[in-house]
């Protein structure tokens, strides 16, 4: 008799061979055991399902198989996620499953995203067990590492097989190594790309009347941006405030500042430190970094000060601007009729601008900031369930499945999620904006993904936005930041933090390594 598993391959060999409509298939794959999400995502990936279910039988069925197992022996039937508020729509589709089939409740705990990394140094402490799963950003691995709270995952993952740097479906390099690894082993699982990339309006670029106006003026075609100095230039010609149509809607408000700045310092060939862990953004490169974007503050958003990144996504699908620097939930909130009215259908999007270095090459450098990932809690009554939870929802097919879910920030991260992607990935992001990020993200520097990265990344934003206020000169400004991460690197001990970074830098793209000169650090 022919095994289920031999059953499966035939249907889908079937399927892909135009043997049967999609909604036989559906049905067929029921009566064999599959649940309806896996035959859903396998039916229409771009891989073909026989591909497909191949890979559902890789990563996911590994993580399945020991979710069944740790599931059976639990004798808590809950798994408690902490997870930050606005979330949760990408994790409630698969509730019942996990309910119906392994008799484990999902329990989620909101809190707002800025406490998450707070609740995780409080659990260090407190050791509750209070949380099974906890779902932090990149930035809070190291931390959570040292002090404890979490596991290293690299056993499970060399035992289970989750697939992170495969080369078809693994998280797109290099954001599978800084926003999953710390210092070279496993502390989460990623679920959200989160990068950020340039989006304009499509019908104001192809306004024959402005293209002719544009040309007259700049010299060359209206068109997106390649570098930054275009992007000045376009701000300036599409600013239009007696109409509240402004150039650009980028942040300049407290909490985001300060990844408009990072984002330019590396375009400019300039990392945050030195191989000695000095502080280098108080340069000549970053001075210019500040004066860029002062000189941009005259074609803003006026609420740009006060933006957050659901104001600013409601401004931009409003049609209050020309350009936006988003999160790749930016583009899909402006695509979707219900929340961009004045953007669906009219949206063109770009890999971020590249800068001109002094010997006259442009270095294109993306930024992937934030990125949240699953963890698992050291204090977690069931933390194989935990780790098989992780898996399972980042695996190549589910994670596709769940990211175009509203309500959620998962965003795509694997190969396959960006060039082979689903119809719903193509309908939630477009073909074009799906290889725009495919593009982008190979060229991305990670946040402070270091011991002690919050502390940094608050001490640069607090000195940034006080030059954007007038309050400081741009010099005076970074020097007092560099200060404060001198201060921030003694207390938290230089070897230590000089070991995470330069793990960090060793990763980057090989155009970014040599313009700030990391390819010669040891």
């Amino acid at each position: 008799m022919q095994s289920n598993r031999a059953k499966i391959d035939t249907l889908c060999a079937e399927y892909d061979a135009g043997g049967m409509d999609r909604r036989s298939f559906l049905k067929k794959m029921g009566f064999l055991g599959v649940a309806a999400v896996v035959a859903n995502a396998v039916s229409l990936s771009s891989l073909g399902a026989t591909l497909a279910f191949a890979q559902i039988s890789g990563a996911e069925e590994r993580a399945w198989e020991l979710a069944k197992v740790a599931a059976a022996k639990a004798t808590k039937k809950t798994l408690t996620l902490l997870i930050p508020t606005g979330s949760i729509g990408n994790m409630t589709p698969y509730v019942d499953k996990w309910k119906n089939e392994l008799g484990i409740t999902l329990e989620f705990i909101e809190e707002p995203d800025e406490v998450v990394h707070t609740k995780g140094m409080q659990e260090a402490v407190a050791k509750t067990g209070r949380y099974d799963v906890m779902m932090p950003t990149a930035m809070s691995y190291p931390d959570w590492i040292d002090s404890g709270v979490i596991y290293d995952l690299t056993e499970w993952t060399e035992k289970y097989q989750p697939d992170l740097f495969h080369k078809e479906w693994g998280v797109v390099f290099p954001a599978s190594h800084h926003a999953q690894l710390y210092n070279g082993r496993v502390a989460g699982l990623l679920n959200d790309g989160d990068q950020i990339t340039l989006l304009c309006r499509d019908d104001y670029l192809k306004n024959p009347e402005k293209q002719k106006a544009f040309a007259d003026k700049y010299g060359y075609p209206l068109a997106v941006p390649s570098t930054w100095a275009e992007y000045y230039n376009l701000a300036e010609f599409m600013h239009d405030p007696a109409n509240k149509f402004y150039g650009s809607l980028e942040y300049r408000s407290p909490y985001y500042v300060k990844w408009m700045f990072m984002q330019r310092l590396v375009s400019k060939g300039r990392l945050y430190f030195d191989g000695d862990m000095n502080p280098t953004f108080n340069s000549e490169e970053g001075v210019a970094a500040l004066e860029d974007m002062l000189k941009m503050n005259q074609y803003l958003h006026p609420d740009a000060f006060s933006f957050t990144w659901s104001s600013n996504y409601n401004a931009f699908g409003r049609g209050e601007g020309f350009m936006n620097i988003v999160w790749p939930s930016g583009f899909k909130y402006s695509k979707a009729p219900s929340t961009g009215p004045a953007t669906t259908g009219k949206i063109a999007a770009t890999v971020m601008p590249a800068d001109t270095l002094k010997d006259g090459t442009k270095l294109y450098a993306g930024l992937f900031c934030w990125g949240y990932g699953y963890a698992v809690s050291r204090y977690s009554a069931n933390p194989e369930l935990a780790y098989a939870y992780a898996q399972w929802m980042t695996s190549p097919t589910i994670g596709a499945d769940a990211i175009p879910y509203l309500g959620g920030y998962s965003d795509p991260y694997r190969i396959n999620h960006m060039l082979k992607p689903t119809q719903r990935l193509i309908d939630t992001y477009s073909p074009e904006y799906l290889q725009t990020l495919y593009d982008n993200m190979v060229n991305t520097v990670p946040d402070f993904c270091i011991p002690g990265g919050f502390e940094y990344q608050d001490a640069l934003d607090k000195q940034v936005h006080a030059c954007m206020t007038g309050d400081k000169k741009p010099k005076e400004a970074l020097d007092d930041a560099a200060k404060a991460f001198e201060r921030i690197t003694r207390r938290i001990g230089k070897d230590k933090v000089k070991k995470s970074w330069l793990a960090l830098a060793k990763n980057l793209a090989e155009p970014i390594r040599k313009a700030s000169g990391a390819d010669k650090w040891s």
